[in-house]
């Protein structure tokens, strides 16, 4: 291994550290409460460092949420804004296999499975994403992270409908998006999983049976 790739490793795993304390904190602290000296102290950096990597704390947030999405294990830099959020998608390991499943029952199967992963990651997030309006910056961020999210689900769907058995008679990809949308959230696992008390396990299982019912009807899901 050359010293350069050790450099770099080296620069990764602490990247990965600090927003995984970042994520951390906001998740128990909110956006607002979130101490960026605390955050360094938990990742061990200076907070010099913190500052110099991510700019600002809605940057980190940015970051800490696009962790929670791909995995912390597998995050690293972000690429330039704007990317179209498609080029992020096989970031996720899954990916690869949710692109090639053989009918679309297969597909959505995969989508949720994996997709309650995330949703169960995020959730903690919401609190502080809310709370993070105030900041203008912050507020920016939460925006565009609903966009990606919008997209990244049009694009899921897309995948799904290009199966064979595709999506039930009369639905189209816009109106399957929005269901998705509105049914697919952070919000609906936190309500679920945390109001409620249900397991993760029970949370799919719940997701899929509605998304199955809702965009590919009972022949194509049976």
């Amino acid at each position: 291994m050359s010293p350069s790739t050790t450099r770099a490793e080296q620069t990764l795993a602490t990247r990965q550290r600090m927003v995984k304390a970042a994520y951390e904190h906001f998740c128990r602290s909110g956006y607002l409460g979130t101490v960026i000296s605390a955050v360094a102290q938990d990742a061990g950096v200076a907070v010099p460092t913190i500052y110099y990597t991510f700019g600002t704390k809605a940057t980190l947030l940015d970051e800490a949420l696009g962790a929670a999405i791909v995995g912390f294990d597998q995050w690293r830099k972000p690429p330039p804004n704007p990317i179209d959020i498609v080029e992020l998608l096989p970031w996720h390991s899954w990916w690869a296999a949710f692109e090639t499943a053989p009918t679309s029952a297969a597909a959505l199967a995969i989508f949720v499975e994996h997709g309650v992963d995330i949703l169960q990651r995020v959730a903690p997030l919401v609190a502080a994403m809310h709370g993070a309006v105030g900041d203008p910056e912050a507020a920016e961020v939460v925006r565009v992270s609903e966009e990606r999210r919008v997209e990244s689900y049009r694009e899921a769907v897309r995948v799904i409908a290009a199966k064979p058995s595709g999506l039930r008679s009369g639905m189209s990809v816009s109106t399957a998006t929005d269901i998705v949308v509105a049914l697919f959230s952070a919000e609906l696992y936190q309500a679920l999983a945390v109001g409620r008390g249900w397991s993760h396990r029970r949370c799919i299982a719940f997701f899929r049976e509605v998304l199955e019912s809702q965009l590919l009807g009972s022949a194509a899901a049976s």
